[in-house]
C-alpha cells in the first residue's frame, strides 16, 4: 500500500474524543477536543490540519516495521508537508503527549517536510524529537517543549525555526540546527536539557555526482497504455508508458542498451504519487553499458520525485533479475522487489522518493551510485550481498530490518540523518565509510555482527552506536572527528579492540550498560573524554593507549560521580597501538594521529583533504606508498615531527613515495620522510615544505613545476637528494649533503633557485646539469664545502651544450640553517 486511509470516515471538523486513525488527510481538517492518534499521519501539500484551543492529542506508542517511503520515522509521526495550525492559548493550551509512563521517544513528534507549521500555546512532550524540520518552516510562539529526546531539530538552508515566548528544557538535548538551517529566537528559554542545550553542525558535502547520462533525444520507438506482455519482450530506443506494464509469471521482459523509458503521469487517486510503472512477475533483463545506458524516467516536463510508481518485481525467484548500467530517475520507489532474485550493478538512482525497496528476497548490490533521494534504500528480511556502493546526499541513508548483510567497501556519505541503521538480523560489515551523515551507523536489537576495518569520521552528532546488541566484534576501526560522540553502547555485549577512537567532540566512547572486551584501542584527543561511563557496573579496559594523559584524567567514571561504574585501565600503553588504514583511499576530509600503517597504496582524491597532527608517524609495507590529488597537511613540531617511513625494513626503496599531483595548497613542515623511492614527489602543485628532513631513500624528493618553496630542510644519504624537471622552485637555507647527487636539474632549469643553503660532501656532484637541460640555473649565495665549487658541480663546463650553474658570488662559511649534520 502506499498511502494509509481513514479507519474512521470524518469530514473537515473532527469533534469527537478519543477515536483512533491513522490516515492521510485528503482535505482540510480541523481537529478539537480529545484526538488520539494511534498511526501516523500526514498533512500533503494544499492541505492544512487546524488544532483549536484546548485540543489534547494522544499519541499511541507504536514502533512499527512499516517501510512505506513517505514515512520518516518506524515510530507514529505527524508529517507535515502542508500546514499545521495550533491555536492554543494560555488558558486552553493544546497537548500532545504519548499516555502511560512519561518516556522520551515514545512517539515520533511533528516533523515539518517541507511544509509549515504555526504553533501557538502548545506543549509537546515523550517524543524523539518534539519538532522537526526538513526544509520546511516554522513559528513557535508560547510553547513548552520539554521531556522530548530532541527539543527542536532543523536541517537544511531551506529550513527555518523561530522561537516566541517558547521553553525548551529539560530533553536530553535541546536544539539542533544542521547545514544552514537557521533558528531564530525572541525571548526563549534553552536551558537545563539533561545533555546538550544547542549544537550546529554542517553535514558532509560529497563532490557533485555525474549521471550516467544526459537526456537524450529519441524518436519515439512505441507507447503503452495498460498492458500485459507475454512470451519475450524486447526494447530498444525510446518507450512511452501511459499505463501499467504487466509482464506474467513465465514471460520475460529484455531492454537493450541505449533505450529510454519514460514514465506519464498518472494519480487517479489524488493521493499525489503517480501510478504508472512496470509490474514484472516474470523476469527483466535491463542491461546497459557504461557508453549506452538504460535510462527510466518520467516524461513530464516539470519532473517530480512521485511523478511514477515503480519498477515492481513480485515473486520472481526462479531466475537473477539483472538490473545493470541503468538510471531511474523521479519515481516513488525506483527498484520495489519482494520474494525476487535481483541484482542491480553499476546504476544510478537518483531524485526518487526512494531509490530501492524490498524484503523476503535475494539481493546483490554492486557499484550503484545512490544520490538525492528523499530515502536511499530500504530492506527487510532479506539476504543482501552489498559493495562497492555509494549513498550519500539523501535524507536517510540505508535502513535494514531482519537482514543478513555482508556489507563491503561501500560510501555512506553526507545522508542529512542516517547513514546506515541496522535492526535485528546478522551482518558483517568490513571496510566501508561512513562520513558526513548526522548519525553515522545505528545498530540495535541485533544478535550477531561483525564491525570491522571500517572509517566512521566526520558525523554530525554520533559516528556508532550500538543498542540491546549481544555477539559483536568491532576490530580495527577508525571512529574519529564526530561532532558529539565517537561511540555510543547500550546494554550492548561487544569486543571492542584494535580501533583508533580520536578528536571526537565530546567523547570517544560513551557507555551504557556494557560488557565484554575493551582493549588494545587508541584513545587521542577526544573533547571532553575518552570514556563516558554512564553505567552503574565496572568494566575491565586494559592495556589501552589513552594518549599523554594519565587515564583517570580522560575518563569519567565513580571517581567522578558515586552513581557509575568503575573504568578500570590496568596496564596502560606507553605509545599508541599501530593502526592500518583499512580503507583503499582517504576520500574525505581526515585527521591522523599517532601511528597508521598503509597496507597497500592510498588515494586522497580531489576535494579530499588528509591532515596529520604533530606526532604522527604514517609505516608503509614493501611498495606501498600515496598518492595526493586533493590536499595534504602535515604540520608537526620541533622533537614531534610527521614521520613518513617504512613498516617493515630499514632499506632505500622500501615503500614508494608520497606523490602530490596537482595538490595545490599543500603544506609539509617539521616532517621526516625515509627508506622510499622517493620521498616526496611534487607534480603541478603549490606546495611548502620546511623544516623537514629527507634520509636513507633511493631519491629524497623530486618535482615538476611548482610552485615548490623548500626552506630549512636536510636531505642527506639519498641517491639524489633534489631532483628538478621543468621545476618553478626555490631551496633556501637548506642542507644538501652525503647524497650521490646533491641537486639534478633534468631538463628546463631557469625556474629553479638555490640560494642561502649548504651544498656539500655529495660523493658525487652536489649539483649535477641533466643531458637535456639547454637553461642556466641560479645557485648563487650558497657554501659548497671546503675547495673549489665549480669541482662539484657537472655542467656546461663539462659537457658543451646544456647550461650552467651560476654559483658566483659564493659563501666562504656554511649557512646557519639550525639543521643537525651527523
Amino acid at each position: 500500500m502506499k498511502k494509509t486511509t481513514f479507519l474512521v470516515a470524518f469530514a473537515l471538523c473532527l469533534l469527537f474524543p478519543a477515536f483512533a486513525f491513522a490516515t492521510l488527510l485528503t482535505a482540510d481538517t480541523t481537529w478539537q477536543g480529545e484526538v488520539t492518534v494511534n498511526e501516523d499521519v500526514i498533512v500533503p501539500s494544499g492541505i492544512s490540519l487546524t488544532l483549536k484551543p484546548g485540543t489534547v492529542v494522544r499519541i499511541i506508542p507504536a514502533d512499527t516495521t512499516k517501510t512505506d517511503p513517505e514515512y520518516i520515522s518506524p515510530l507514529t509521526e505527524i508529517t507535515v508537508r502542508g500546514t499545521l495550525k495550533v491555536e492554543g492559548t494560555r488558558t486552553f493550551p493544546v497537548k500532545f503527549s504519548s499516555p502511560g509512563e512519561a518516556k522520551n521517544a515514545s512517539w515520533a513528534g511533528l516533523i515539518v517536510d517541507g511544509g509549515r507549521a504555526f504553533l501557538s500555546g502548545c506543549s509537546i512532550d515523550n517524543a524523539e524529537t518534539a519538532l522537526h524540520v526538513i526544509e520546511g518552516t516554522a513559528t513557535v510562539d508560547g510553547c513548552k517543549i520539554n521531556g522530548n529526546r530532541y527539543g527542536v531539530s532543523a536541517i537544511g538552508p531551506k529550513s527555518s525555526v523561530v522561537l516566541k515566548s517558547t521553553t525548551v528544557a529539560d530533553n536530553d538535548f535541546g536544539v539542533y540546527a544542521f547545514s544552514g538551517a537557521r533558528i531564530v529566537q525572541h525571548n526563549s528559554t534553552i536551558g537545563n536539557n539533561r545533555k546538550k542545550d544547542f549544537h550546529a553542525a554542517d553535514l558532509q558535502q560529497p563532490a557533485a555526482q555525474i549521471p550516467l547520462s544526459t537526456t537524450k533525444d529519441l524518436p519515439v520507438s512505441r507507447i503503452y497504455q495498460d498492458e500485459v506482455l507475454l512470451g519475450s519482450t524486447i526494447w530498444q530506443g525510446h518507450i512511452i508508458v501511459k499505463g501499467i506494464i504487466r509482464v506474467p509469471e513465465g514471460a520475460r521482459l529484455a531492454i537493450l542498451p541505449g533505450t529510454v523509458i519514460e514514465f506519464s503521469r498518472r494519480d487517479s487517486n489524488g493521493d499525489g504519487i503517480g501510478e504508472n510503472g512496470l509490474m514484472i512477475q516474470g523476469s527483466i533483463l535491463a542491461k546497459g553499458s557504461a557508453k549506452e545506458p538504460i535510462i527510466f524516467r518520467s516524461a513530464e516536463k516539470g519532473r517530480s520525485d512521485t511523478d511514477w510508481d515503480a519498477i515492481n518485481i513480485m515473486g520472481s525467484d526462479g531466475v537473477q533479475n539483472l538490473i545493470e548500467y541503468c538510471q531511474i530517475e523521479g519515481a516513488y520507489r525506483g527498484l520495489h522487489f519482494h520474494f525476487s532474485n535481483v541484482a542491480v550493478t553499476h546504476s544510478v538512482l537518483k531524485g526518487n522518493y526512494r531509490a530501492i525497496q524490498f524484503q523476503e528476497s535475494l539481493v546483490v548490490l554492486h557499484g550503484n551510485r545512490l544520490y538525492e533521494n528523499k530515502s536511499g534504500i530500504q530492506g527487510r528480511n532479506s539476504t543482501i550481498d552489498m559493495s562497492g556502493n555509494l549513498i550519500s546526499s539523501n535524507y536517510i541513508g540505508g535502513n535494514f530490518f531482519r537482514c543478513n548483510l555482508q556489507v563491503r567497501q561501500n560510501e555512506f556519505i553526507g545522508n542529512r540523518r542516517d547513514g546506515l541503521r541496522l535492526r535485528e538480523g546478522v551482518t558483517v560489515m568490513e571496510e566501508n565509510l561512513i562520513d558526513g551523515n548526522r548519525f553515522g551507523l545505528m545498530v540495535a536489537d541485533t544478535f550477531s555482527g561483525r564491525f570491522n576495518r571500517n572509517v566512521v569520521s566526520n558525523n554530525a552528532e554520533t559516528g556508532l552506536s550500538l543498542k540491546n546488541s549481544d555477539n559483536i566484534e568491532l576490530f580495527g576501526n577508525f571512529v574519529a572527528n564526530n561532532g558529539l560522540n565517537g561511540m555510543n553502547l547500550q546494554e550492548t555485549r561487544a569486543e571492542i579492540k584494535g580501533n583508533q577512537i580520536a578528536a571526537n567532540g565530546e567523547r570517544g566512547l560513551g557507555l551504557l550498560s556494557f560488557t565484554g572486551t575493551l582493549t588494545g584501542n587508541s584513545f587521542m584527543g577526544n573533547g571532553l573524554w575518552a570514556i563516558d561511563q554512564e553505567g552503574t557496573n565496572d568494566v575491565e579496559a586494559p592495556d589501552n593507549w589513552w594518549g599523554t594523559d594519565e587515564p583517570a584524567r580522560v575518563i569519567f567514571d565513580r571517581r567522578n560521580h558515586p552513581s557509575r561504574g568503575r573504568i578500570i585501565s590496568d596496564n596502560p600503553l606507553t605509545q599508541p597501538v599501530p593502526f592500518v588504514w583499512p580503507l583503499a583511499s582517504v576520500a574525505t576530509p581526515t585527521v591522523w594521529q599517532g601511528e597508521i600503517i598503509a597496507n597497500r597504496r592510498l588515494q586522497i582524491p580531489t576535494a579530499s583533504t588528509l591532515t596529520l597532527l604533530a606526532g604522527t608517524k604514517v609505516l608503509f609495507a614493501e611498495g606501498s606508498g600515496m598518492t595526493v590529488n586533493g590536499k595534504i597537511v602535515a604540520r608537526g613540531e620541533k622533537g614531534r615531527e610527521v614521520i613518513f617511513t617504512s613498516a617493515g625494513k630499514k632499506l632505500p626503496g622500501t615503500w614508494d613515495e608520497v606523490l602530490l599531483e596537482h595538490a595545490n595548497g599543500s603544506v609539509i613542515s617539521h616532517a621526516v620522510f625515509e627508506y622510499a623511492q622517493w620521498g616526496l614527489h611534487s607534480h603541478f602543485t603549490k606546495l611548502s615544505l620546511a623544516d623537514s628532513i629527507f634520509r636513507n631513500n633511493n631519491g629524497g624528493m623530486r618535482f615538476r613545476s611548482g610552485p615548490v618553496s623548500i626552506k630549512r630542510c636536510l636531505f642527506r644519504d639519498n641517491s639524489i637528494g633534489i631532483r628538478s624537471y621543468r621545476g618553478n622552485g626555490s631551496i633556501e637555507a637548506s642542507d644538501i649533503t652525503r647524497n650521490e647527487t646533491g641537486v639534478f636539474v633534468r631538463e628546463k632549469g631557469s625556474g629553479l633557485k638555490i640560494n642561502g643553503s649548504n651544498l656539500f660532501d655529495n660523493t658525487g656532484y652536489n649539483v649535477r646539469i641533466g643531458d637535456f637541460n639547454d637553461e642556466n640555473v641560479d645557485a648563487a649565495g650558497n657554501w659548497w664545502g671546503e675547495g673549489i665549487p665549480a669541482n662539484t658541480i657537472f655542467d656546461g663546463r663539462n659537457e658543451p651544450g646544456i647550461g650552467v650553474v651560476i654559483f658566483e658570488p659564493f659563501l666562504s662559511k656554511r649557512v646557519k640553517t639550525g639543521n643537525i649534520v651527523q
